[in-house]
């Protein structure tokens, strides 16, 4: 499950009350535009381009994805890597001589061995076997990394590795953008290493329910006192899954249609707002 927005910005954007919108109707629309945000990022390959996700990608050592004058690896087909765990050539670990290419910028589509007399087609053990560069890392599409993650509480009280609730301080306190309540359905938090997907608060106790385990991680117990920090998705992303998930919530049972005069041709107004694709295009071109 994927929600690039939580319910309090998705209900922030209509200036929703709290009786005149259905929160699980709209949570299921934010779902459902981020599921469609995925589809136009990636096709088929249904990844999470815009969540950090920790796992191993295996991409072919070949000529498509090879490039010997720059000694670079394409990461064609996947979300761009964020951080560099592991890198295997073949057999061969060489994570030591890899780097994200090119240097300097905030996520990598390509990788880069850094000897120049080790190409990656020197690692190949068999040439009659398909040969894979086994990448690990975390792997997702943010500006800015480094400060992705965005530490809005600490634990109240310990968290067990079984447990699917956690204690705050405050849950419904202003987020950095001025947003109540801070900890919010949809939300993807980190407390500790362990990645959590909020499903439901409860402000009178300051009580978060989550589902554990998310993005490649592992569930473990959290001290009293750990932070818990708020995954950022892209700013001009989460803004606009939030106006489309409104969007659809606010045309919810509305079919209304066109009559072209003289034709007789019924259309029915789009669904996907054109700014949605504007973003998106900013990310496939490059930007």
């Amino acid at each position: 499950m994927t929600y690039y927005c939580s319910l309090a910005e998705a209900r922030d954007e209509i200036l929703a009350t709290a009786n005149t919108v259905d929160d699980n109707a709209l949570l299921r629309r934010v779902q459902m535009v981020s599921r469609r945000v995925n589809q136009l990022m990636g096709g088929r390959t249904r990844r999470d381009w815009f969540w950090p996700t920790s796992k191993l990608e295996k991409v072919p050592l070949n000529a498509r994805h090879i490039d010997s004058y720059f000694n670079t690896l394409h990461l064609r087909g996947l979300p761009p890597l964020l951080a560099i765990t592991t890198v295997l050539a073949d057999t061969t670990d060489v994570t030591a001589v890899t780097e994200g290419y090119p240097q300097g910028e905030p996520y990598f589509q390509m990788l880069r061995i850094t000897s120049s007399g080790d190409p990656w087609y020197s690692y190949l053990d068999d040439c009659d076997d398909p040969a894979y560069a086994s990448v690990t890392g975390v792997w997702g599409c943010h500006s800015d990394y480094s400060n992705a993650w965005t530490q809005v509480d600490t634990l109240a009280a310990i968290q067990t590795v079984g447990a699917t609730t956690f204690t705050v301080a405050d849950v419904d306190g202003a987020d950095p953008d001025g947003i109540t309540p801070r900890l919010s359905p949809g939300q993807l938090v980190k407390i500790e290493s362990e990645y959590q997907l909020v499903t439901a608060t409860n402000t009178g106790n300051n009580v978060v329910t989550a589902t554990r385990a998310q993005g490649g991680t592992t569930a473990a117990q959290h001290a009293s006192g750990s932070g818990v920090s708020v995954w950022q998705t892209e700013d001009p992303v989460r803004r606009i899954v939030a106006r489309q998930a409104a969007l659809l919530v606010a045309r919810q049972g509305a079919f209304q249609v066109e009559t072209v005069d003289g034709v007789g041709t019924i259309s029915y107004p789009q669904d996907l707002l054109g700014e949605l694709a504007a973003v998106l295009s900013e990310y496939t071109n490059g930007g």
